[in-house]
């Protein structure tokens, strides 16, 4: 999808960011970055994915209104960067990029590297990494996820609370109330807080509960929650890179041959979604070349000469 239909569409659903990173590698071998990502405001500030701070004065960042509900935000860097680049956080995306020139009598080579870091869902969340499809309908992946999150909280309070027979009824009645749910799609039912899902599910039962129950769960269930939600909020980002290599491109690792008009400010590009970072890490690479005519042709001029002198001496 191009970056124009794809920043479109986040706009009309208002549920998702688009992240662009051009790096334009210059002749020396040093590289400038430009950020840039579109969405709405919350999306911007989450730290599922952030631009770099400029902490050490290396980075100009800007914020824009586009005036309908959503916001441009760009961050380029002050000077040429050299050699590699990491960004590393365990609270969002960790990625490293590197730029290497080689320089040669009659070329040079330039080398582009940078790997994103998975996320380890299928680590995280074993049980449910196989409902995490961005592209599914949302009951088929939050219905799974919801439960996940109210299990894993469940399991915690049991320990301090030691009655079998009280955690199957809980849980019986929580996977009547699933089933409910599931049945008649009733995404509005889930697609809220997870303690506030107990408390409607449990209602039958209230009575037969602790009196302090809801208010000893509930801060287990949000922790769970916002752990659940720091490592998939980037099911609704999209990433794009953008590369501009110097010379004649002779080595990628897109999906396809690139196919650039005129008008465009990179030679290659890939493009990222969730489900290629969620368990697997993302490698991207290119190489480019340079001839230096002048050189071949005063390198040709000479062996001509040379060939032309040992001829005429041969014949004569």
């Amino acid at each position: 999808m191009n970056k124009i239909a794809l920043i479109f569409l986040c706009i009309l659903l208002n549920a998702c960011t688009w992240n662009g990173i051009h790096i334009s590698v210059l002749p020396d071998g040093n590289y400038s970055i430009v950020y840039e990502s579109i969405g709405i405001k919350s999306d911007l500030e989450n730290e599922d994915f952030v631009h770099p701070s400029n902490d050490n004065d290396q980075w100009v960042t800007t914020i824009k209104d586009n005036g309908d509900n959503s916001l441009t935000k760009i961050t380029i860097n002050k000077e040429p960067i050299e050699g590699k680049l990491i960004f590393e956080n365990k609270k969002n995306l960790s990625y490293w990029i590197d730029v290497q020139k080689k320089e040669y009598f009659l070329r040079n080579e330039y080398y582009f590297s940078a790997k994103i870091y998975d996320l380890r869902i299928d680590e995280k969340y074993p049980s449910i990494v196989d409902f995490l499809d961005v592209e599914a309908d949302s009951i088929s992946w939050l219905l799974p996820a919801k439960k996940y999150i109210i299990d894993s909280a469940l399991l915690e309070y049991q320990k301090s609370f030691n009655n079998k027979i009280f955690f199957e009824k809980i849980n019986n009645q929580l996977g009547s109330y699933f089933d409910y749910v599931k049945k008649d799609s009733l995404i509005e039912k889930i697609n809220i807080n997870s303690s506030l899902i107990v408390k409607d599910a449990l209602k039958p039962m209230v009575n037969n509960l602790p009196r302090n129950f809801f208010k000893e769960i509930g801060p287990v269930i949000n922790f769970h929650e916002k752990e659940f939600e720091k490592n998939t909020e980037l099911m609704n980002d999209s990433f794009s890179f953008q590369l501009l290599l110097p010379g004649k491109i002779k080595k990628h690792n897109m999906i396809e041959d690139p196919v650039f008009s005129e008008e465009d400010d990179f030679n290659l590009y890939w493009e990222i979604e969730f489900q290629d970072i969620s368990q697997d890490n993302f490698e991207m690479y290119g190489k480019s070349v340079i001839i230096k005519k002048n050189r071949v042709f005063w390198l040709m001029l000479m062996l001509f000469c040379c060939s032309y002198l040992i001829i005429r001496k041969v014949v004569v």
